[in-house]
């Protein structure tokens, strides 16, 4: 859940200039006020920058001199080459700010360097980005534990059909938004990892199928959904629902995300507004939109590609996008509309076929990673086990319950048990929540008579 923060009283204002904003963005505000020329003599008269531009007079060097600008070519892993601004050394915190703070959400050291490197760099930023993100005083309160790993991963298959497959589930409770929403329907696209929110007052049948209907008309209605097995999305009316829009359904196994990719998304964003909660001190659904293009924004490290770009084809403008065109004022060569239709058909082919590739290696590494030191193991129809407990009353409670009897076999990786004997309820179950029961043999004791009595 998200702690409750206590916000200052609205101000009813219509004056634009009063309104709050987050921190990095008032630092935005303000580095934006520099003009290109205060940048250039700042980069001129910055000590740290005189052997980029020794450098820069070099043919073979990566440093460039344009405009009177100093330049560093970069190429990403696809070969695409790009300009970012050198920064000198007394603008580097107000950048680091903006790259990390405010609507960029407080990301981790590898994703705050994806954002910052695609526009600006200086000499040594690499780890001046790590120092900044684990000095975060936010960030540093926002950390959680190392997930557990035990059982081999299942390999699961590249989603190549954009929208086909997505994965839902609700979050929350959330505190009451001033529009009285208290909970989060969300989604995520399997093929393109593109992820959507929509507030909802409650989780019931009824908002959930609602919130589904806005989702779907931004995707459109995919073949396949993943969920959980809350009732939102097994009951009668859902059901129903998914069966007239020609929607198979799949249900992950109970307390495993590993096997629900959208359960991450759902730590991702829950931390991502209480940090902006904290930060700005406005109601959570109001910074929804800001975590949301965040979220849209950054590369993922499946695909190679930030899923705003695989949807819309382009990267979109963010502050830190804003600021660079502020400064270098990029000019777009005019084209005809034929000429523009055929070369982004073009360039979508080349991104989805990368993004497959990128996918793949991904699984692939992933896996080899996560089966280190690991055990696979099985179960039989019959057979005794325990399950953990997700959730316990208290710190003295047990940590196994049960047990139960393995019913029946779902796949590698998931079991239906039978809870307390042939009556109890069945539930799914992934095998690293449980563990084999040994019963103990009842003994016979015989009395032996002593002789003579």
């Amino acid at each position: 859940m998200v702690a409750t923060i206590k916000e200052p009283e609205a101000i009813i204002t219509d004056d634009p200039h009063s309104l709050t904003l987050p921190p990095a963005e008032k630092i935005g505000e303000r580095i934006v006020e520099m003009s290109s020329e205060e940048l250039r003599e700042a980069q001129r008269g910055c000590s740290t920058l005189q052997a980029c531009f020794l450098q820069a007079e070099r043919w073979n060097s990566d440093f460039r001199v344009e405009g009177d600008m100093l330049f560093k070519e970069s190429k990403d892993h696809f070969g695409n080459v790009s300009l970012q601004v050198v920064i000198p050394q007394v603008y580097r915190d107000k950048i680091l700010a903006l790259c990390h703070e405010g609507t960029s959400s407080h990301l981790g050291v590898r994703k705050t360097k994806d954002r910052l490197l695609k526009h600006y760099f200086w000499p040594n930023c690499i780890k001046e980005i790590e120092g900044y993100v684990r000095s975060c005083d936010t960030c540093q309160r926002m950390e959680k534990g190392n997930d557990k790993i035990k059982a081999p991963l299942k390999l699961v298959p590249i989603i190549t059909e954009v929208f086909s497959k997505m994965n839902i589930d609700a979050v929350g409770p959330f505190p009451t938004s001033l529009k009285g929403n208290s909970y989060l329907l969300t989604a995520i696209c399997m093929s393109l990892r593109y992820p959507d929110a929509i507030p909802v007052a409650d989780i019931s049948s009824i908002s959930v199928t609602d919130a589904l209907l806005e989702i779907f008309s931004r995707m459109g209605l995919p073949r396949e959904i993943q969920s959980d097995l809350g009732s939102s999305f097994t009951s009668f009316l859902t059901s129903e629902f998914f069966d007239r829009f020609g929607i198979k359904v799949t249900h992950s196994s109970v307390h495993h995300p590993q096997s629900n990719p959208v359960e991450r998304f759902h730590r991702t964003i829950k931390r991502m507004l209480k940090v902006l909660c904290l930060e700005s001190g406005q109601d959570w659904e109001k910074n929804l939109p800001a975590t949301l293009l965040a979220l849209r924004t950054i590369t993922h490290d499946s695909t190679g590609f930030s899923p705003a770009e695989l949807v819309h084809r382009k990267n979109l403008r963010t502050p830190e996008v804003l600021l660079y065109e502020h400064w270098v004022r990029p000019q777009e060569e005019d084209s005809t509309v034929t000429e523009y239709i055929f070369d982004l058909i073009n360039r979508m082919r080349h991104r989805q076929e990368l993004a497959v590739t990128t996918m793949t290696e991904t699984r692939d590494k992933r896996k080899t990673w996560y089966d280190k030191n690991t055990v696979k193991g099985e179960f039989r129809v019959g057979e005794l086990v325990l399950a953990l407990a997700t959730s316990k009353p208290n710190k003295m409670a047990v940590q196994w319950t049960g047990p139960g009897v393995i019913e029946s076999k779902l796949s590698e990786t998931n079991y239906i048990v039978r809870k307390e004997g042939k009556k109890g309820k069945t539930q799914i179950y992934h095998i690293n929540l449980l563990k084999p029961y040994h019963q103990r043999l009842e003994r016979v004791n015989l009395q032996v008579k002593e002789s003579g009595t």
